[in-house]
């Protein structure tokens, strides 16, 4: 467990740093804000673009990775909504916000800095498949849907069209579109770039981390603990039980590229998780949502990585 502590520990910490710096005044948001920005549309995309494009890894396998993460992650906004309206009579709105809430990782910022320190040699490549999944489907679905739901979006053509846009805009998409363009073609990059892109890289998952807690910081939590519970088991157990179940009968229950994968579902949403629901009236369940699961997550990732270390 020590082995495992000195994994988990300096990724929390790196955390809780940010959340210090933004709560004792040492850094406003607007800075945090930055860095967060920085790392969404320039060191992110530049890890996924080199995780797709200067990969030798097998694309079959990468393949049935991405459809079967994907499946286990639809299974758990659906359920997530469906417990959301049946226990707690959600609106609709709000629900698949909340279902989002218990399917989608922060996979670049939290995911890839744990899974990278257990499994060094199938973390970014699982990162990149899992981003493909979590900003080309999962992402989209559950905000067009809520739009749609709650009449927000202005009808379902104005929605989806205002999805794609989005999409479309998305720098992560874009890397993941210009990468898969390289990984076709057989386009080699010079050498000179490729080492510009990992110089790039290699400030993402500290920088993330400390965005994450510094974000963290803005949230004042909220009493709607029953809800809050339910969406935290449902992120940080549901989800990554799902995806070790579809994806061990699609790979193998031993394989580390399945194993890699159940450690990004294990770790809490995005941090504009309360941003998407202040559209819908679910600020402030999402955002003590978010604190709780980033808190228990650290609990629950512990066990996880001993368990499959063990």
């Amino acid at each position: 467990m020590t082995e495992i502590l000195s994994i988990t520990i300096p990724v929390y910490l790196i955390m809780i740093l940010g959340f210090l710096s933004v709560r004792t005044g040492y850094l406003d948001v607007g800075a945090v804000t930055a860095l967060s920005s920085f790392t969404v549309k320039v060191s992110l995309p530049a890890l996924i673009f080199g995780a797709i494009a200067l990969s030798d890894a097998d694309a079959a396998l990468d393949w049935t990775l991405s459809g079967g993460y994907l499946l286990a992650s639809l299974l758990s906004m659906f359920i997530g909504v469906a417990v959301m309206r049946a226990v707690f009579a959600q609106e609709w709105g709000a629900a698949w916000i909340h279902g989002l809430g218990v399917a989608n990782s922060n996979s670049g910022f939290i995911g890839f800095a744990i899974a990278s320190l257990v499994f060094p040699d199938t973390a970014l490549q699982v990162l990149a498949w899992i981003m493909i999944v979590e900003n080309v489907v999962v992402i989209p679905f559950a905000i067009i849907a809520a739009d749609i739901a709650s009449g927000t979006g202005g009808g379902i053509w104005v929605a989806t069209r205002k999805g794609v846009a989005s999409f479309v805009r998305n720098p992560l998409v874009i890397a993941v579109t210009l990468a898969l363009a390289v990984r076709v073609s057989g386009v080699t990059l010079p050498s000179e770039a490729v080492k510009a892109i990992g110089m790039i890289s290699a400030v993402a998952p500290a920088v993330a981390l400390f965005v994450v807690g510094g974000l963290i910081a803005r949230y004042n939590i909220s009493p709607m603990w029953r809800r809050t519970a339910a969406i935290t088991f449902g992120k940080l157990i549901m989800h990554p039980l799902l995806v070790f179940g579809v994806l061990a009968l699609m790979i193998g229950p031993g394989h580390p590229i399945v194993l890699t994968a159940v450690i990004f579902a294990a770790v809490p949403m995005l941090s504009i998780y309360p941003i998407l629901g202040a559209a819908h009236g679910a600020e402030r369940v999402c955002a003590t949502a978010l604190v709780s699961k980033t808190l228990v997550s650290f609990v629950t990732v512990s066990v996880l990585i001993w368990a499959i270390t063990g």
